[in-house]
């Protein structure tokens, strides 16, 4: 009896996903975007290192250690096909919203432990011109403060925009504009960025002031990377330790940022979940507090009346990834590859890994039903 209830449920649902109706193929919903809902989790932290004794507000604090948690959301809101009449080729344009949470808590033996939050929702726009070009413009205000001390608010803004050409599979280059707050502090900096290699194989990656990774896949289920990258941000914190002590000021700034080197692994159970591990060493570590009073009329960077480079340091990184909803195919579609790869990284530069991006198909491997949905685009049958 179960086997017949099995038999009828199976024979329903290809009934209805794969039904004939003349020449007319019916496949259900077809999708509207490109990209997946992405959820991602970031874990990071370091060991404990001493600071520099002979500084007053060295020896005040002690010693230093940080650790972050970050929550990230990635979801398509619009995408929109072009085609052109004369060429097969499709540009296309994607909205995108990308939300973060983060909350970091930088550890002084010295002070009482802060919980520094910072909370951001942008908007995200690619095109991609069918051709050899992909557009990317970001905005993303944000807000931080120190959890508990609602006074400590603070309005913030990053943006980035950037043209990336993609001279062939092999070989991709991209320039532009970031306003970021990554290095600890309100910069205005160049992106310069070049890749040597296939996305879905392996690849250099140079992209400035973003990261340098060599990326190795690993068969279907795992990827391997090397990679320095920055990681940091500029975030309120209140000044109820009296670290700054020149001046009542009620809120202070906390910045800090470090390079990050290390080996990475993606694991890939299946095409909705992925996690990774990393660990390395951090190095140029900054760290700095300012004055809200002493930086109010501040245009440019901000001021840091104590700052210090720690000592270099371990670290942890490890977090979970989770995609949901159908989208169309892009398999061997190069341009999307890199509109993906600039997608690549919720607004507080943790990256989730290129787990869109299809599993380069070998000619003796044998295509598994459930594979088909990477290989087949739905508009093949209009």
């Amino acid at each position: 009896m179960n086997k017949l209830v099995l038999i009828a449920l199976i024979f329903f649902l290809g009934n209805r996903l794969f039904a004939n109706d003349g020449d007319t193929l019916k496949l259900g919903k077809l999708p509207k975007h490109y990209f997946k809902t992405v959820f991602n989790v970031d874990y990071y932290g370091t060991q404990k290192t001493d600071l520099q004794k002979e500084n007053f507000y060295a020896r005040r604090l002690k010693n230093y250690q940080v650790n972050q948690i970050a929550i990230g959301l990635n979801t398509p809101l619009f995408t929109k096909d072009y085609y052109k009449k004369d060429s097969t080729q499709i540009a296309n344009f994607h909205l995108l919203l990308a939300a973060s949470y983060v909350s970091v808590i930088p550890k002084f033996e010295g002070i009482t432990t802060h919980h520094l939050v910072k909370t951001s929702v942008g908007l995200r726009g690619i095109y991609n011109n069918g051709k050899r070009s992909v557009f990317y413009a970001e905005l993303s205000p944000f807000t931080t403060r120190d959890r508990g001390y609602r006074y400590t608010i603070s309005r913030r803004f990053a943006s980035t925009f950037l043209y990336d050409c993609i001279v062939n599979k092999f070989f991709s280059f991209r320039v532009g504009y970031t306003r970021s707050y990554v290095f600890g502090n309100r910069r205005h900096l160049p992106y310069l960025g070049v890749r040597v290699g296939k996305l879905d194989g392996v690849n250099l990656s140079i992209q400035f002031p973003r990261s340098i990774t060599f990326n190795v896949p690993i068969g279907k289920y795992f990827k391997s990377s090397l990679y320095t990258k920055p990681q940091g941000g500029l975030y309120t914190m209140a000044n109820t330790d009296s670290v700054y002590y020149l001046h009542p000021d009620k809120k202070i700034n906390f910045g800090r940022y470090e390079f990050l080197s290390g080996l990475r692994l993606d694991i890939y159970p299946n095409t909705n979940f992925n996690f990774y591990v990393s660990a390395g060493i951090t190095s140029q570590n900054f760290i700095g507090f300012y004055s809200e009073t002493f930086n109010k009329t501040n245009k440019n960077l901000y001021k840091a009346f104590y700052r210090e480079f720690t000592a270099n340091a371990a670290f942890v990184n490890f977090g979970l990834v989770f995609k949901f909803g159908k989208v169309k195919s892009i398999y061997n579609n190069y341009n999307l590859y890199d509109a993906q790869d600039l997608n690549n990284k919720n607004i507080d530069n943790i990256n989730s890994g290129n787990s869109q991006i299809p599993v380069k198909q070998t000619n003796n491997k044998q295509v598994k039903p459930n594979e088909m949905q990477d290989l087949i685009d739905v508009n093949d049958f209009y």
